[in-house]
């Protein structure tokens, strides 16, 4: 037998120098998953749907944290006034059909505003009407007042402006003519006429009336410990009104009576001054408006029922 054909053997150490050394074969079996590789497109989705919910939740907060005002500006903003396209109005996300043919021309509108805006300007318009109407209202009592010889040397003592709650008429004491009695709320003749050429005027108008009883900080010195000034002036000011409805004024015109002793002064820096002691007749804005008109014959303004402001 030919020895050539027997492959040599591979073995351990020793013998003949002749031996080849031995091949190792690694072999890596791949481990599957069953599926594909996805990649990162599940991130992307994965952020939209994280953006839209933060807009959905910042939307929220948004109209929780507005008042109706603003809302109304917002919508106002989105929804301009504006004529329907010339191309016409098409399918909406309803699926209605324009209420506009497309060779047709929206109709002329006039401009929308916010309700809010609205109101305001219209406020703004009534004030404006009404604060007209007292300057006339001033003017006439002046000239009233005038026209009586009496009551010519009491225009020093009236003042007439304008104040948030309407038209103020204040009467003041003077030393040598002073609105009442010392210590008392009895008023000399000249005060009672100068109160009935006022209510004269002031009748035709519907408004409300205040009147107030003001006084000096020279505490009260009467018999009667508990009698202060705060009492004088109530006094003073309730006499003031059976003044004016003993002249025809309703009652139901009388929106305040009240007495404020010292603590309205007229001249601050000098609460002592005899100015300080004076009656306040406030015409109250009305919330609906004064409707009034100045003819040849004086100051008419129609009746508004019980219900004045």
């Amino acid at each position: 037998m030919a020895e050539g054909n027997n492959a040599p053997e591979s073995g351990g150490g020793g013998g003949g120098g002749g031996s080849s050394p031995a091949v190792i074969v690694v072999k890596k079996k791949a481990r599957g998953h069953g599926h594909g590789h996805h990649g990162g497109a599940w991130k992307v989705a994965y952020a939209d749907f994280v953006t839209a919910m933060m807009a959905f939740f910042l939307l929220l907060w948004l109209l929780a944290s507005t008042t109706e005002e603003q809302k109304a500006g917002i919508a106002y903003y989105f929804n301009p006034p504006s004529n329907a396209s010339e191309y016409g109005g098409g399918q909406g996300i309803m699926k209605g059909s324009s209420a506009i043919a497309a060779d047709e021309t929206a109709p002329e509108e006039a401009p929308m505003m916010p309700p809010a805006q609205a109101d305001k300007d219209d406020d703004m318009a009534v004030q404006a009407k009404e604060d007209a109407m007292f300057r006339q209202v001033a003017e006439q009592i002046k000239r009233a007042v005038m026209n009586v010889p009496e009551l010519k040397a009491l225009m020093d003592n009236m003042i007439i402006d304008m104040t948030p709650e309407g038209l103020r008429i204040t009467i003041t004491d003077s030393a040598d003519r002073p609105l009442f009695e010392n210590g008392s709320a009895a008023m000399f003749p000249y005060t009672r006429d100068m109160m009935g050429v006022v209510t004269n005027v002031l009748l035709p108008l519907p408004n409300s009336l205040a009147i107030g009883g003001h006084t000096d900080v020279v505490p009260y010195r009467g018999a009667d410990p508990v009698y202060t000034n705060w009492e004088l002036s109530s006094d003073r000011a309730q006499m003031t009104r059976r003044v004016m409805q003993q002249e025809g004024m309703p009652e139901r015109r009388m929106g305040r009576v009240a007495g404020y002793a010292s603590q309205q002064p007229l001249l601050v820096d000098q609460p002592e001054a005899i100015k300080n002691r004076r009656i306040t007749i406030i015409i109250l804005r009305s919330k609906k408006g004064t409707i009034a008109e100045f003819t040849d014959q004086g100051l008419i303004a129609p009746e508004m029922g019980p219900e004045i402001r």
